[in-house]
């Protein structure tokens, strides 16, 4: 393929709008051999997050739930940096990407490098010839509607480019539209709003020519009196920038809903950017909002694909499917795709992998699993009962469910063989282990089930078996982990390291948890992350540095918020101390000043003074001269 940069035309004046890694990522896009969205050397260079924006494997998410093939036209408005276009480009679309940034549409330009059914028009989208009315089978605008109002997205407002969009469908397309929700579950729990960084923003309402974001049922009607009445809904997790999960509308009406959508979410929102700090459990809180029937309207962001028909908008979706998945962060060889489909027979969960060979095989002692299809288990699993348990501060039922899991992996596991060559999940000492694919048999992945524990999501292989110690202690370690990025309260006192906290979920189970066998786990994990992961480095300082830090130090600890208003109050208190003594000091500088003024007046009258004296000094001096002078003559006369 070419790597001669794409033409730009220019459809009109360029709009103001940069986020500042235009010229890294234009360095990057000349340089890299692989520009594909999801490849490992744009993955490499994410650091920050407009990084993250433009070049994060996630990006690709969003659009897993919707068809788009070889024999559409796509116009994608406001295209950004060309995650979408090339998206799109590379399942065989011909597309135009338009974008009003001067430098972005240079960016889609070198990403689509060599693309010859790519077109890159800069400038607004009025600036469209009249021959784009009707010419599309699909209209992407993602992340562009909110700044409809703006300087940066023309300010013509939404209902112009709704209106605008449609234009360009013809009769059987669809716009596919990904926005924030104004009431999202993040913004309750007091996240920035995207667009303007403050709490609370969107559910107070915006000002005019301020980005703004709309509810479920505003948009809808916006849709709809645009001419697109017929629309699914689908709901991206975290949100629809970087997803790792989307949900279909239908997956609401499950009857294990509120488990089912917590086991594919997870935690709600993101940790990794913009995160405040938290007065509640997310989860808990996601959980309640679903057994409400709440979950659509406070999902964290849209994605719907809307059209002038029910048959146009059904020919992008399978309305089977309700949940698509891919874990985050991991290299494009390990990338697998997940997707729960409602069939005849009941749930069950498609995988496909995602790299380009799509080959499952091993990488020395690592390998994933050839497994298309399994069913899926409704029901809560280990990890949500303890997640529960320990919020009630139950410790005695924690001890039985992590009893019940033991048990689960005690039935599985075998003397060594001693001919398997060893690995960090197997070291030499190792004495009894588990099969190949239990290196992630966690309690998150155990479902009670009328017939008992099942162990799911069998992905991992691990050569020669996996030594059910390091099982044990990675198990414990996720679990401490959800409890914590939960903001769940904990039946254990705060000061206890993560360490020790994994150490006496051991005891519970008759494990005996000492420092050896933590460094011995750590260091298989470290062997894991690395192999496993596109940016090791980052997970393996959170790694290590999680270990020796209590719950009182992690920025997600129930304490935080009054740490943060203790810190506060004595912030509060050194401001009024040093105002206390600049007070005190301009009071002892007025005094100062005063006085000094005093002193000059005082100073004032003896130098007037002094000046009256010498004035009357020099009268005495002339008199006395004048007076010397004549006795002078007189005494001359007389001597004559």
């Amino acid at each position: 393929m070419s790597f001669e940069p794409l033409p730009i035309s220019s459809i009109g004046e360029p709009l103001p709008y940069a986020d500042g890694a235009e010229a890294e990522l234009l360095t990057l896009f000349r340089t890299v051999e692989d520009r594909r969205v999801g490849s490992d050397e744009l993955a490499a260079a994410v650091r920050d997050w407009p990084t993250a924006y433009h070049l994060a494997p996630e990006r690709a998410v969003l659009l897993a739930p919707v068809a788009i093939g070889s024999d559409d036209r796509v116009l994608d408005v406001g295209a950004g940096s060309g995650v979408n276009t090339r998206i799109c480009a590379d399942r065989g679309a011909a597309v135009t990407a338009v974008e009003g940034s001067a430098a972005r549409a240079e960016l889609i330009a070198h990403r689509c490098a060599g693309m010859e059914d790519v077109r890159v028009l800069c400038g607004p989208l009025e600036g469209l010839g009249d021959d784009s009315r009707g010419a599309y089978d699909v209209v992407l605008l993602v992340g562009v509607l909110e700044y409809s109002s703006t300087g940066q997205g023309g300010g013509a407002g939404p209902e112009v480019l709704l209106t605008r969009a449609v234009d360009a469908l013809n009769p059987g397309g669809v716009l596919v539209l990904a926005i924030e929700n104004r009431l999202g579950l993040k913004y309750l729990l007091g996240f920035p709003e995207d667009h303007l960084g403050l709490p609370w923003v969107g559910w107070e309402g915006y000002r005019p020519g301020e980005p703004t974001t709309w509810s479920r049922r505003e948009l809808a009607g916006m849709l709809a009196d645009a001419g697109l009445a017929d629309q699914q809904w689908l709901y991206p997790f975290p949100d629809y920038k970087l997803p790792t999960a989307v949900l279909a509308e239908e997956i609401y009406d499950q009857p294990d809903c509120a488990d089912i959508v917590d086991q594919i979410v997870g935690q709600p929102t993101s940790s990794e950017y913009f995160r405040p700090v938290l007065v509640a459990d997310e989860r808990a809180a996601h959980r309640a909002l679903l057994a409400a029937g709440l979950g659509p309207d406070v999902a964290n962001s849209f994605l719907v694909v809307a059209g002038r028909s029910p048959q146009a908008v059904a020919a992008r979706v399978d309305r089977q499917s309700l949940a698509w998945r891919v874990a985050p962060d991991r290299r494009q060889r390990w990338s697998q795709q997940a997707v729960v489909v409602d069939s005849d027979q009941g749930l069950i969960v498609k995988r496909r992998l995602l790299a380009q060979d799509g080959v499952c095989d091993f990488e020395e002692w690592l390998g994933q699993a050839e497994v298309a299809e399994e069913d899926y288990f409704t029901g809560r699993n280990l990890e949500q009962c303890l997640l529960d348990s320990a919020r009630e501060g139950d410790t005695g039922e924690i001890a039985r469910l992590l009893g019940l899991w033991r048990a689960a992996l005690a039935a599985h596991e075998t003397p060594i063989d001693s001919v398997a060559a060893p690995h960090p999940y197997l070291p030499a000492d190792a004495k009894r282990v588990l099969p190949p694919d239990w290196l992630d048999a966690g309690p998150d992945n155990f479902v009670a089930t009328e017939a008992g524990l099942k162990f799911v999501d069998r992905e991992w292989l691990a050569a020669g078996g996996v030594d059910v110690r390091l099982a044990v202690v990675r198990g414990l370690w996720k679990t401490v982990s959800a409890m914590l990025s939960a903001r769940c309260h904990l039946p254990w006192p705060v000061t206890w390291s993560n360490d020790r906290l994994v150490a006496h979920l051991g005891t519970l189970i008759g494990e005996d948890i000492d420092d050896e066998l933590m460094r011995q786990w750590r260091q298989a994990e470290d062997e894991l992350v690395r192999r496993v992961y596109r940016q090791p480095a980052v997970r393996l300082a959170e790694l290590h540095d999680a270990g020796s830090r209590s719950r009182m130090d992690l920025l997600g600890s129930p304490l935080a918020p009054y740490r943060r208003m203790e810190h506060l109050v004595h912030r509060q208190q050194e401001l009024i101390a040093q105002l206390t003594e600049q007070q005190e000091t301009a009071a002892s500088l007025e005094e100062a000043q005063a006085r000094l003024a005093r002193a000059q007046a005082q100073l004032a009258e003896l130098q007037a003074e002094v000046a009256e004296a010498r004035t009357r000094l020099a009268r005495v001096a002339w008199r006395e001269r004048i007076h010397n002078r004549i006795a002078k003559l007189i005494r001359g006369f007389r001597t004559r």
